[in-house]
């Protein structure tokens, strides 16, 4: 009788162990993020995680929104407002409110809440690295000692401002290794520009007069961190090491002994680095990524695209981007200087279609705006204003990229007191954008009267658009 209880007890046990198992198994992961946004500048937001569209989450009649997590993975994410964007960290059970003024996206924005206290220290140190980025050209023209001295002070300050959230607060180990990774790659980062920031000397000279020490910690980089993988400290300061490993490598086999972003053999060799030390395939796709975007909207020579082109095709995983990509690179070798610019279809005020060579009679200027980057529309407009007065002699022409009416148009231009000039619009948006590459927005085309592409990739902010006005009025 005493063996058979002791069986059904053991019995019993395992059964709700299993049972307690079970519970465990089926306990999901929740959490809640709210807000208000001020001056909205659509109706909505939208939450992404690595690239991914989660949701589109739409403001109420106050502009405000909620939204619930559930069965997901703690860890960084993305919200989206207009063309503006900020990470924040989650993890289970959190209740996250933030607050923002798109006048002042970024300054303004501000959290409350559980999980509150870590993602406003990372938004401190967000602004906080902001502002060392903007102050690094001029430091780079100090010693290497003493340039590594201020940068490396500020970040012990933020380490202990760090520890200090940690002694108030029961920090996770999630937190404690965006946080912590996230203040030493900054300093890093910092590092690995000094050589390209300082113009006193060759980028060759600088890198032969570093301390034998003062890149010791390329030892202990992890190339494959995906906790960090959508964290920009991590991701800005992968992308000035293999720039920097690349310039190393390079002028070992070259002749060369300054920094030429546009040599084709350098930015073969930045692709072959990173396919060599990265095999997270989200991180290392988003380099190889980084790499071809830049050089195919910088560099004029398209002779370059086809090879860059190859070697990006054959190390990325992403079947999408290397189709993406060649779709890219088609559409920049057919706006090489010395073509037409491909007559895309506009519409004026009346909804008049209108072909773009029916506009242009003389030296003509494109440029374009989106009401989703609203810096940008007003500034490209003061400064075509500027621009009219003094080179009569070309004809400005915008083009809004939106899917949207004159009328809504017209509303957006009054709304922030920009000037209605020459204002098109494309009929059908998503194509023409892709038949003239408009990424990023500010590109400008210059034309000469025929309509025959001089520049595709001209920046009206620039030093040196103007010199092309000049260039071309002087001819």
């Amino acid at each position: 009788m005493k063996f058979n209880f002791l069986i059904i007890v053991l019995i019993l046990a395992v059964s709700l162990s299993s049972c307690k198992a079970d519970k465990d198994e089926t306990i999901v992961s929740k959490a809640f993020l709210g807000g208000e946004i001020i001056n909205p500048t659509n109706d909505y937001i939208i939450i992404s995680k690595s690239n991914a569209l989660l949701d589109t989450v739409l403001l109420n009649s106050e502009n405000r929104f909620s939204y619930t997590l559930t069965d997901f993975e703690s860890g960084l994410y993305s919200f989206y407002h207009g063309r503006e964007y900020q990470n924040f960290l989650i993890e289970d059970k959190d209740s996250l409110m933030l607050r923002l003024n798109t006048l002042d996206f970024d300054e303004s924005l501000v959290y409350t809440g559980v999980g509150a206290k870590e993602n406003n220290f990372l938004m401190e140190m967000f602004l906080l690295n902001e502002q060392e980025d903007d102050k690094i050209l001029g430091l780079g023209q100090k010693t290497v000692e003493k340039f590594d001295s201020i940068y490396k002070a500020s970040r012990d300050l933020k380490l202990k401002k760090l520890a200090k959230i940690k002694l108030k607060t029961e920090t996770s180990v999630l937190f404690n290794e965006i946080a912590e990774t996230g203040v030493n790659y900054e300093y890093y980062a910092h590092k690995e520009l000094y050589p390209l920031v300082n113009y006193k000397i060759s980028e060759l000279d600088a890198f032969n007069s570093l301390p034998k020490d003062f890149y010791d910690y390329r030892n202990t980089i992890d190339y494959n961190n995906a906790t960090l993988k959508d964290y920009s400290p991590y991701l800005s300061f992968l992308r000035f090491h293999f720039n920097n490993l690349a310039l190393q490598s390079h002028f070992k086999h070259s002749k060369d002994s300054v920094y030429n972003k546009l040599d084709i053999h350098y930015n073969l060799d930045k692709l072959s680095l990173i396919d060599q030390k990265v095999s997270n395939e989200d991180i290392k796709n988003d380099l190889l990524r980084n790499v071809l975007r830049q050089f195919i909207n910088m560099s004029k020579n398209t002779d370059d695209y086809d090879q860059l082109l190859q070697s990006f095709a054959s190390k990325s995983s992403n079947k999408k981007d290397v189709e993406n990509a060649k779709q890219f690179v088609s559409a920049y070798k057919k706006l090489k200087t010395g073509n037409k610019i491909p007559d895309v279809k506009l519409l004026d005020r009346t909804d008049k279609e209108t072909s773009i060579y029916q506009l242009i009679k003389k030296p003509t200027i494109v440029y374009f705006w989106s009401k989703k980057n609203k810096n940008h529309l007003i500034s490209s407009h003061k400064r075509v204003k500027e621009l009219n007065v003094k080179y009569p002699e070309f004809k400005f022409i915008a083009v809004n990229t939106d899917s949207i009416s004159y009328s809504e148009q017209e509303k957006i231009l009054s709304r922030y007191g920009v000037k209605n000039h020459n204002e098109y619009r494309f009929k059908s948006p998503e194509q023409s954008k892709e038949t003239l590459s408009i990424k990023p927005i500010l590109k400008v085309f210059i034309l000469n009267k025929n309509g025959t592409i001089v520049n595709a990739k001209a920046n009206m902010f620039n030093i040196a658009f103007e010199l092309e006005l000049l260039g071309m009025l002087n001819q």
